[in-house]
């Protein structure tokens, strides 16, 4: 048996499962696709060090910013920890809100082998985006039209095995392989898209333009890595190209965290079973305590 912590942006999944992890002898698999990047730690919130050094934490800063991270990965890598940390006899906590990323550890998903060759296009990247908009739209939805390393990737993929990733989805299992309880943390909407806003807030105040001027200075091309495509990353290339002035750069941060905390609602009521904990009525932590039966 693993335990999950999953939920809503900005709803305390990570503080959660570090309070739960003192008390049951459990070390954390953070289930994040851009805390497992080095440098990207402001607009990642990942725990302290001083929390990662009281509690172990797997898949936090272990890549370099252009290496590829993706769903397989992750399932393949937190698979093989899951036999480790158990080999030790300790309890394993995974955190995250990213439906796809549970799921695909928990259920029989088996991801189709990616091309190894890089193949450059002559076209331009607008003509590429445009052709990538009508071969396969939900993937094109994903990638910034002016990213033309991820849209010859994804048209790549597309063209090698004929089919959009939607469709080789939709391919999985949905059989369960690995024995886990899962929480997932909400509140009331208007209450977590306070909480979103305030926190964006205090990224910029802790310094994440910094952060991202840094990381822009040593490296011109980072938003074409996949590490640079998430949420409180992404915006800073429209920001840097002068389309958008800083205010309008945080509240499209605040925007586009608030969309992705609905999205991670939606999934997890139609894609993943777990125990909804609402936040704003009781304590996560005691939830899980009673409902795992732990003695504290």
């Amino acid at each position: 048996m693993i335990y999950v912590i999953a939920g809503q942006t900005a709803t305390g999944k990570s503080e959660t499962a570090i309070k739960l992890a003192q008390v049951m002898n459990a070390e954390i698999i953070s289930a994040d696709s851009v805390a497992v990047y080095r440098k990207l730690d402001i607009g990642s919130a990942k725990p302290s060090q001083i929390e990662r050094a009281n509690i172990p934490h797997h898949m936090i800063d272990v890549l370099d910013l252009d290496e590829p991270f993706n769903v397989a990965i992750f399932q393949e890598e937190a698979r093989r920890l899951i036999k480790e940390i158990k080999s030790r006899e300790k309890n394993v906590i995974v955190v995250g809100g990213t439906g796809l990323y549970i799921k695909a550890l928990l259920y029989d998903y088996r991801f189709e082998k990616e091309p190894d060759m890089e193949i450059e296009r002559d076209e331009s990247t607008e003509t590429l985006y445009s052709l990538l908009r009508n071969q396969d739209p939900l993937t094109a939805e994903t990638i910034h039209p002016n990213n033309r390393k991820r849209i010859i990737r994804a048209l790549n993929s597309f063209e090698y095995h004929n089919k959009t990733r939607n469709e080789l989805n939709q391919k999985q299992k949905d059989t369960q392989i690995i024995d886990a309880k899962v929480f997932f943390l909400h509140g009331d909407r208007n209450k977590v898209y306070k909480r979103i806003n305030e926190r964006v807030e205090r990224m910029f105040e802790m310094g994440l333009e910094t952060e991202v001027c840094d990381l822009y200075r040593e490296d011109r091309n980072i938003f074409e890595y996949n590490s640079m495509n998430s949420i409180g990353y992404r915006e800073f290339e429209s920001y840097f190209n002068k389309e958008i002035d800083r205010e309008q750069l945080i509240a499209l941060i605040q925007r586009n965290t608030r969309r992705f905390a609905k999205r991670q609602m939606t999934w997890f009521k139609n894609q993943q079973p777990a125990i909804w904990i609402n936040i704003d009525e009781e304590s996560a932590f005691d939830v899980i305590v009673k409902e795992i039966k732990l003695p504290v």
